[in-house]
C-alpha cells in the first residue's frame, strides 16, 4: 500500500504542473540583431612638422564646411554678403560644440563666425583673417554631418517562443515540435519586414589642422560613430494554436477589478516626434566626437 501511494502522489504532482503550463496561446517574440561596425578608434594622422610645432600653439579657430558658408548667403536682397546672424544659426550648434571641446581642452577659441565675417567684409582669404585674428591653427571642418545606417546584409531575426496567457503575459518558454515552430515563423514574418527597415543613426567628421603661418596641412582627423545604446528592436505576436494550425489573435485587455475603489492611475502616451529623437542622438555623438577630436589634438588622449 505504501508504494501504490507513492505512485499516486507522483502522478497527480505531474498532473499539477501540466496543468500550470497547459496553454492553448503562445507569445512570438522575434528580435532584430545587427553587427556591430563602429569602426573602434578614430583615423588620426600627425605630421613631422605638428609634432615639432603642437607646443607653440595657443590659439584656433575653426572653418566649418562650405555648406555652411552657402546657407549663410544671403539671397532674399540679391547679395552674397555673409550675414553673421544666419551663420550662428545654421551651422552654430555643431562649430559650438567644437569650440567649447577645444577651449576645454586649454586652447584659445576665435569665434568662427568673426573669420568667416572679417574675410567677407575685407575681401580677404580665411587664412588671411585668421592671420589678423591671431590665430595659430586653422581645423578645417570637411565634412560634420549625420549619417543613417540601415541593416547589413549579416543582420538576423532571432525568435522565442513562450507559453503565454490570452492577455499576451508571458507564462515560461515553450519547446515546440518542428512543424509548429515553422508556423510561428510564418505568421510573425508578415510583421519582420517593419524591424528590417528601421535605421540607426550615425556621425561622422572629417578634420584637418592647417598651419596659419605657412598653409602646411599638418594633422587629420577623421571618425564615424554610431548609436550603440538602442536597444535591439523587436516585435512579439500572440498565438492561438489547436491541433491542426495557429493563427494570431489579438491580445485581451485585463478584467477590471469589480467593487469600490480608492483611487486610480492612468499614464501618458505621447508619440515622440523620430525626426526629433534622431537629432538628439546625433547630437550626443558630436559631443562624443568632438571631445575625442580636442582632447587627441592637445595630446590628452592617445
Amino acid at each position: 500500500m505504501k508504494t501504490v501511494w507513492i505512485l499516486v502522489f507522483v502522478t497527480l504532482g505531474t498532473a499539477l504542473v501540466g496543468c500550470g503550463t497547459s496553454t492553448p496561446y503562445f507569445l512570438v517574440e522575434s528580435r532584430l540583431i545587427e553587427s556591430d561596425r563602429l569602426i573602434e578608434a578614430p583615423d588620426v594622422t600627425e605630421t613631422p612638422q605638428f609634432v615639432s610645432s603642437k607646443g607653440a600653439i595657443a590659439t584656433i579657430a575653426l572653418r566649418p564646411p562650405d555648406v555652411c558658408a552657402d546657407q549663410g548667403l544671403a539671397a532674399g536682397d540679391g547679395t552674397s554678403e555673409l550675414k553673421l546672424g544666419v551663420l550662428r544659426t545654421r551651422c552654430g550648434v555643431e562649430m559650438a560644440e567644437l569650440e567649447r571641446a577645444l577651449a576645454r581642452s586649454g586652447y584659445h577659441v576665435v569665434s568662427w563666425a568673426a573669420v568667416q565675417y572679417m574675410g567677407s567684409k575685407t575681401d580677404r582669404s580665411m587664412l588671411e583673417s585668421a592671420r589678423e585674428l591671431g590665430v595659430d591653427v586653422l581645423l578645417q571642418v570637411n565634412a560634420l554631418e549625420r549619417v543613417e545606417i540601415r541593416p547589413g546584409r549579416d543582420a538576423r531575426f532571432e525568435r522565442r517562443f513562450f507559453h503565454a496567457t490570452r492577455e499576451g503575459q508571458r507564462v515560461d518558454p515553450a519547446y515546440v515540435e518542428p512543424t509548429r515552430a515553422r508556423d510561428f515563423e510564418s505568421l510573425v514574418k508578415r510583421r519582420e519586414s517593419s524591424l528590417a527597415n528601421g535605421k540607426r543613426v550615425g556621425a561622422t567628421i572629417n578634420v584637418s589642422a592647417v598651419l596659419v603661418e605657412t598653409g602646411a596641412t599638418i594633422w587629420f582627423y577623421e571618425w564615424t560613430q554610431v548609436d550603440a545604446d538602442r536597444a535591439a528592436p523587436s516585435i512579439e505576436i500572440l498565438v492561438d494554436c489547436d491541433d491542426s494550425n495557429c493563427r494570431e489573435v489579438p491580445k485581451l485587455r485585463p478584467v477590471s477589478a469589480q467593487g469600490p475603489v480608492e483611487g486610480s492611475i492612468s499614464g501618458i502616451s505621447t508619440a515622440g516626434d523620430p525626426a526629433d529623437e534622431f537629432q538628439a542622438v546625433f547630437h550626443d555623438l558630436v559631443r562624443s566626437l568632438v571631445t575625442d577630436l580636442a582632447e587627441r589634438f592637445a595630446g590628452r588622449r592617445s
